[in-house]
């Protein structure tokens, strides 16, 4: 029983999970402030703990707001917003879901 609760424990998501966007090993997670948002070239910079990073951004990301509502596209995102993103390295950072804090 101890033995099942540890291996429970420690299988466990080093993040919080995202509202729809499926879980694999390879999903990450990140959190920071809105720095730009480059609809045409479909990127979004956030600047991070770990300093700036460039996420791709597909049209048919999920943007929700903090209380779990719906909250447009990306490309509405604006300097300063505080955002959790989850995304996967594929050719790089590509969101896979945003949600406002």
């Amino acid at each position: 029983m101890i033995a099942l609760a540890a291996a429970l424990l420690l299988a466990a998501s080093p993040f919080p999970a995202p509202r729809l966007a499926p879980v694999t090993d390879r999903t990450k997670c990140d959190a920071g402030a809105v720095v730009a948002v480059e609809a045409a070239k479909g990127e979004l910079r956030v600047r991070t703990a770990a300093g700036l990073v460039a996420f791709k951004v597909a049209a048919d990301v999920q943007v929700f707001d903090a209380a779990g509502k719906p909250a447009g596209a990306a490309t509405a995102l604006q300097a300063g917003q505080k955002v959790r993103i989850w995304y996967v390295v594929d050719a790089g950072a590509r969101a896979v879901e945003i949600s406002l804090e």
